[in-house]
């Protein structure tokens, strides 16, 4: 039951319980909009942050990816950079592979360099490239996500190291 409180000339009606049950919301909703705008300067929603970008597999390994975008927008384009030092490079083409789950989620854009042919197989796609051997090689593959949610993915060398991280894809 409210308590009427007297103020001057008027009466006012008080329900301390339902202010102090009204405060305790307000502050949670605070702390609740701080820590999504942190999230967001972190980078956990995609875009710029140092929690947005990473890199994966060993960087002295003949391959290595040298930047990813952990948290990805649904349609929204990225790039995946594959690096190829230089035993990747020498003697024959370089076969670079992504797993077939990743592949049917995302869609290519464009691939930089050209391939000079792609073989499917059943659980891998083979980039194969024809790349000189005068130094480590970058490989861009501008693709968009797809699909929303986690996506697993694995990229390698054939018959050389094999990569696997996560991407998040938020919609």
């Amino acid at each position: 039951m409210p308590e009427i409180k007297r103020v001057g000339d008027l009466e006012i009606a008080v329900d301390m319980k339902a202010q102090r049950r009204n405060w305790k919301f307000q502050m949670f909703g605070s702390a609740v909009m701080a820590l999504m705008a942190l999230a967001g300067l972190l980078g956990l929603f995609g875009g710029a942050g140092p929690l947005s970008r990473a890199a994966a597999g060993d960087q002295g390994a003949s391959l290595s990816v040298a930047e990813y975008e952990r948290f990805l927008r649904f349609d929204k384009p990225t790039t995946l950079e594959v690096r190829l030092d230089d035993a990747a490079t020498a003697g024959s083409e370089p076969r670079v592979w992504l797993n077939r789950g990743y592949v049917n989620g995302v869609e290519f854009q464009e691939i930089d360099p050209l391939p000079r042919r792609v073989e499917v197989a059943r659980d891998r796609v083979y980039y194969v490239f024809d790349v000189g051997s005068d130094g480590p090689t970058i490989v861009a593959f501008e693709l968009q996500p797809d699909e929303i949610g986690p996506l697993e993915v694995q990229v390698g060398l054939d018959g050389g190291p094999t990569t696997t991280f996560g991407q998040f894809v938020y919609p």
